[in-house]
This record gives C-alpha cells, structure tokens and sequence, in this order.
C-alpha cells in the first residue's frame, strides 16, 4: 500500500513543478512581446504611463553608442564602459543648470545639440544625480579629503 502512495506523491510533485516551470518561462517569454509590441504600434503605447521612456531608432542608437565609446565621465572621471543592448546606460548631464538625462531621455529632435552641449556621465553617477535631482533633501554632500586624513 505505501508504494503506490509514494508514487502518487512523486507524480503529483512533478506535475506541479513542471507547471511552475512552465508558467515561469511563458512569463520570460512574454515580457520582449509587450516590450516590443509598444514599439511596433508606432510608438502609441509610449504615452501609457507604465510605459518605458521613448526609445531611439538602430540609427540614433548607434550614434549614441559612439558618442559615448571612449569617452570618459565627466564625474567620477572613470571611462564609460561600452553600452550593451541590456543593462544601465550612460547619460548626458547639463553642465550649466546640472540637470541628468537618462539615455532614453534625450530627444531625437534636439539630438546633435545636446551631444555638443552636454557632458557624457557614466550610468552610476546618472542614478546618483536623478536621485540627487528628485529627493535634494535626502541628499548629504560630504568633503572627499575626510577620507584621506589619518584616522585616530
């Protein structure tokens, strides 16, 4: 009698996993559907506003990318590492009002302009100014030559 107790258990776990492995892949799989799907409806589902900011076309994309290839931070003064198709990307930061633009922030329109104007900042200090930008009360500024004194 145990056996067939065992098995019933053992047949039943495994049908519960393999739909949960299932259900977890169609969910990974579905996620580039919608992403693309804003894209491929011209762009109407962009003013959704869970929607992601405006996206750039291959050519501005690639325009981007050499702009920022070789360059170095205008903050941290470290070099930009180059930009991949996931992850965070480097943005522009305004050097007269010190206002951080995300790379999918910067227009289309106004493009060659705000290369020209703008300084390239690394992803990591683009975080630290949008959040420095968006909460400046929550923000401290400590002096850097602190971290260098002898401690006691």
């Amino acid at each position: 009698m145990d056996l067939p107790l065992l098995v019933v258990i053992v047949l039943v776990t495994a049908a519960v996993l393999a739909a949960g492995v299932t259900f977890t892949l169609r969910g990974f799989k579905a996620t580039p559907a919608r992403a693309n799907g804003a894209e491929e409806d011209g762009g109407h589902q962009a003013d959704a506003p869970h929607a992601a900011s405006s996206r750039h076309d291959q050519a501005t994309t690639e325009l981007l990318r050499s702009f920022f290839d070789g360059r170095e931070c205008a903050i941290c003064k470290q070099p930009i590492p180059p930009v991949n198709r996931t992850g965070l990307k480097p943005g522009l930061l305004n050097p007269s009002t010190h206002e951080a633009h995300s790379w999918d922030e910067i227009p289309n329109v106004n493009l060659s302009s705000a290369l020209q104007t703008q300084l390239p900042i690394c992803s990591g200090c683009l975080v630290a100014e949008s959040f420095r930008q968006r909460f400046p009360d929550l923000v401290v500024d400590r002096d850097r030559s602190l971290r260098n004194a002898p401690s006691h």
